[in-house]
């Protein structure tokens, strides 16, 4: 038996159609089709008569055929320090949404293991032309080699939140100094008159922009913030709260501020585990805010007060914007992507101690 399809050749009901069979019923050109495949821009008209095509054909990309025809491997890199870590596991919900999307794999690439800084499995992405794109999640210095063994290979790149303000191309990343302002002017509301700023690693872009979105809500007020009272962790893991916790509880109980404004979610959440088991009482005594927002944070009681990072949005963006410079790579010029972090204010923030008829501020967008 054999099937004759409208504007095409006969076919045998055992060969599979291809991408020609659906623009010729279509009556469109192949590119036409591959942009509806792809997520590209055509009027909805079309969408919809090449989608209709393809459901009537079952035609079925094939993605071996199209990186052959592009010279291909179908599949990008994603470098983090630890892939194991909430804020990285929502940046890949929202990469996964995009990649699925475009029938796209992905390599993830843990930079720390043990302890251990080891780049040597990202490299070998790059030497070996494994990928076809790479995005950096919190680009560090310490990734200079490999953006420099990338960039020889032409291979394109995204990145989300980078510790470095080179010329990087498409960035991805949240409004820093407003969140900043926002948890500030949410303590003032509460009574807090002595702040003190718990940062990740001192050379994160991120933490110093937090750290001056604090400090810009404090200078407005009569709120002091100490230089004793700055301090850095070597990461932003709960244990780099949790060491600063230790440090905090050895001071003299009248040379404390009322309230810290922790580096992210996961620190705060190692800070207070510490205050907590030393009986400190949390917020009655002393409130604690982070960044990020995730859930681990929600579920913790006290209920952490954070400026909330779309994770997914980010994770979204960087993958989308790839695609498209791996698609045009004319299009990789350099722009930067800012996301808002709204604040949601739970149980670790409270008036502060002795303070009488402060009002728990709402939620707000930074």
């Amino acid at each position: 038996m054999r099937i004759r399809y409208c504007g095409g050749a006969m076919k045998s009901k055992f060969e599979r159609p291809t991408i020609g069979d659906v623009a010729s019923r279509a009556r469109v050109a192949p590119t036409t089709v591959s942009r509806v495949l792809n997520g590209g821009y055509v009027s909805a008209d079309v969408r919809t008569r090449v989608e209709k095509v393809i459901k009537a054909l079952g035609y079925v990309p094939s993605p071996t055929a199209r990186s052959l025809k592009y010279g291909r491997k179908g599949c990008l890199g994603v470098v983090v320090e630890s892939v194991h870590g909430p804020w990285f596991m929502g940046l890949l919900s929202g990469m996964e949404e995009e990649l699925t999307k475009r029938r796209v794999s992905v390599l993830l690439g843990g930079l720390v293991s043990h302890g251990r800084y080891d780049s040597s499995t990202v490299q070998s992405w790059i030497t070996e032309r494994r990928i076809d794109g790479l995005v950096f999640a919190r680009y560090t210095r310490r990734e200079r080699d490999l953006l420099s063994s990338a960039r020889q290979a032409q291979i394109p790149m995204t990145f989300i939140c980078p510790d470095e303000t080179e010329d990087l191309g498409f960035v991805a990343r949240c409004r820093n100094f407003e969140a900043g302002r926002a948890v500030g002017q949410h303590l003032l509301e509460l009574g807090h008159r002595r702040v003190a700023f718990v940062g990740g690693p001192e050379a994160s872009i991120d933490a110093q922009d937090r750290l001056r979105g604090l400090k810009s809500a404090l200078d407005e007020s009569d709120a002091s913030m100490r230089g004793e009272d700055v301090s850095f962790g070597p990461s932003f893991e709960a244990e780099a709260g949790a060491q600063a916790a230790r440090e905090y509880l050895r001071r003299n109980a009248g040379n404390r501020p009322t309230a810290s404004v922790v580096g992210n979610d996961a620190m705060a959440i190692g800070f207070m585990r510490e205050l907590l088991k030393a009986g400190v009482r949390i917020p009655e005594e002393h409130s604690v805010t982070g960044f990020d927002g995730v859930e681990e944070g929600a579920r913790f009681w006290p209920g952490l007060t954070t400026a909330e990072q779309p994770m997914e949005q980010l994770g979204r963006a960087a993958v989308a914007a790839l695609l498209d410079r791996i698609d045009d790579p004319e299009s990789d010029v350099a722009m930067t992507v800012e996301y808002p972090m709204p604040l949601a204010v739970r149980e670790s923030s409270g008036p502060a101690p002795g303070v009488s008829g402060a009002k728990r501020a709402r939620s707000v967008n930074a």
